[in-house]
């Protein structure tokens, strides 16, 4: 039985991946706070879905039932189109509308935080690079 290799690049991507989850967990909190729905998280990566899942959706359930003009300024603010809501509905036809939204949401936070890390190390890397002129 041979172990897996463990070589500090491959723990150095294990762990950022972890980051980049709490930090969508984080991302999360802040865009459904400015609409004064509360979010707990505990910023454990493991535990990521789990947590946040339930408690995502039934602010959906709420939104859509209060106002859905405050529920579209809602999804404006994440940046979630009409197009990508009819494209995961189609992707997800068995789930119920609520479901879909909130696994649109996630997954729409989870790529903003990943673009933001994106450009954050490119901005790095062309520092290092600099200095090393």
């Amino acid at each position: 039985m041979s172990f897996p290799a463990l070589t500090r690049d491959a723990l150095v991507q294990a762990s950022r991946k972890n980051e980049l989850i709490v930090e969508t967990g984080y991302q999360i909190q802040k865009d459904f706070g400015e609409f004064g729905l509360e979010v707990n998280f505990s910023g454990n990566a493991a535990s990521f879905y789990e947590e946040l899942f339930d408690q995502m959706k039934d602010h959906v359930e709420q939104i859509m039932a209060e106002s859905m003009e405050r529920f579209m300024h809602f999804l404006y603010r994440i940046d979630i189109s009409q197009h990508n809501i009819a494209q995961y509905e189609k992707e997800m036809e068995e789930e119920d509308i609520h479901v879909v939204l909130t696994e649109l949401i996630i997954h729409r936070e989870l790529k903003k935080v990943i673009t933001r890390d994106y450009f954050r190390q490119q901005a790095k890397n062309n520092d290092q690079k600099e200095l090393d002129l």
